[in-house]
């Protein structure tokens, strides 16, 4: 319901998603990993249940393909903005590397960085979230 809601500008619902379902623990927030990168192709197994959302990320995935996912969907018009602001805060506290492994990526996530917080349309969560990605970053390449 959340992801419908927000796809029509209703943000309040997504937000709310995110603090009582991902963020609550750790394995809803890997659960949400799991499903995008299955969704998008990132694991390389056939899934004949949901089971696997329950599994540990580090077993199904590595992450590049879910990583330029994310990327591209930092845009201020983007309906799950918060959504995909998170998924991307935790696929990078799990996996520090990834920005370092696709060159092409890292650097439209720097640009896409700059771009997000100087928008209007952050909500705080995101806005945060986003300026512990590029500290962590910055930390990386010191």
């Amino acid at each position: 319901m959340a992801t419908v809601v927000a796809r029509q500008g209703d943000r309040d619902r997504m937000s709310h998603f995110i603090d009582t379902v991902l963020a609550a623990d750790d394995a809803g927030e890997a659960a949400n990993l799991s499903y995008r990168a299955c969704w998008i192709g990132e694991s390389h197994h056939h899934q004949l249940s949901d089971d696997f959302i329950a599994a540990a990320p580090s077993a199904l995935w590595a992450g590049p393909k879910l990583l330029d996912h994310l990327v591209r969907g930092l845009t201020p018009d983007h309906g799950f903005l918060d959504l995909n602001v998170r998924s991307l805060w935790v696929l990078l506290a799990i996996r520090p590397a990834l920005p370092r492994t696709s060159d092409e990526t890292g650097h439209a996530l720097r640009r896409q960085l700059l771009a997000m917080l100087d928008s209007r349309e952050l909500s705080r969560r995101a806005r945060r979230e986003l300026e512990v990605i590029r500290y962590a970053i910055r930390l990386a390449e010191a």
